[in-house]
């Protein structure tokens, strides 16, 4: 209960936040699209997994291209797997670059 498991998802990001900030951590990991709701509490450094090139989701479901989690979402850190080692990466990495 006290880590907020009876909220809502969208008082529950907040709630999560505010005990980052209180325990004093130096970074959280949370979904692009919850990284305004976290730096209302939270002012320290955003990683964001779940980053993909592509509209292709595999196993995420709350993806963000590159060029969204940096400008939009103003995440600090992003977190790329697939979209990065699959294939071609020279390719990727320019596709990346490009889109940043």
């Amino acid at each position: 209960k006290l880590i907020g498991y009876n909220k809502s998802v969208k008082n529950l990001v907040s709630h999560q936040a505010k005990l980052a900030t209180k325990a004093g951590l130096d970074a959280l990991v949370c979904s692009p699209y919850e990284v305004n709701a976290v730096r209302k509490f939270f002012k320290k450094e955003i990683i964001t997994p779940g980053i993909s090139f592509n509209k292709q989701k595999n196993d995420q479901k709350r993806t963000a291209n590159p060029q969204e989690a940096f400008h939009k979402y103003k995440s600090d850190w992003l977190v790329i797997g697939r979209s990065l080692t699959k294939g071609n990466i020279k390719k990727n990495l320019q596709n990346l670059i490009s889109q940043i």
